[in-house]
């Protein structure tokens, strides 16, 4: 009878410790909402920062519901765009909830050599850079620069807006 008890104790504590399968949950944000992310995204390298920093002739914008553009081609504004880009602080995962506003065309001599989406909300501060499939090739947050960057561009639009409409 002992080794009856001792074999069915043995039995029922291998049952209960059968590994279960790992799965990856979702992260409750301050609000309480799951939030659900993309796949692992890189950083920006530093050869590419690089090559627009000393390469960059021409940036371009187009916004997707918004009825303006935005244009910089000159030295000093490329280069002070460029490094909204903050290098430090890849977005790692992408939170599925975000949404591009825009898409931002670096180009090098008249050729588009780089495609970043902004990210501009609540919450999703970013750019995205993809590849010509649009799959995702380098994600990172935006400087504090350029967080007060496209504030004053949206500002200045709906000032613009607003006198229009007057």
């Amino acid at each position: 009878m002992k080794y009856f008890v001792f074999a069915v104790t043995v039995l029922l504590f291998l049952i209960s410790c059968k590994e279960s399968k790992k799965t990856e949950a979702p992260i409750a944000n301050k609000s309480d909402q799951i939030v659900e992310y993309g796949p692992e995204v890189p950083g920006i390298t530093e050869e590419v920062m690089i090559n627009l920093l000393n390469h960059c002739t021409y940036i371009d914008y187009i916004f997707k519901d918004l009825p303006f553009s935005v244009s910089q081609g000159e030295d000093p504004s490329i280069d002070q765009n460029i490094r909204f880009i903050d290098i430090t602080k890849p977005v790692g995962r992408i939170p599925k909830h975000c949404k591009p506003i825009a898409r931002k065309f670096f180009q090098i001599n008249g050729e588009i050599v780089y495609d970043a989406d902004l990210y501009f909300s609540k919450d999703c501060t970013f750019y995205v850079f993809v590849d010509k499939q649009n799959k995702p090739l380098f994600a990172n947050y935006l400087t504090t620069a350029g967080i007060d960057f496209y504030n004053k561009v949206f500002q200045q639009a709906s000032n613009a807006s607003k006198n229009l409409g007057q």
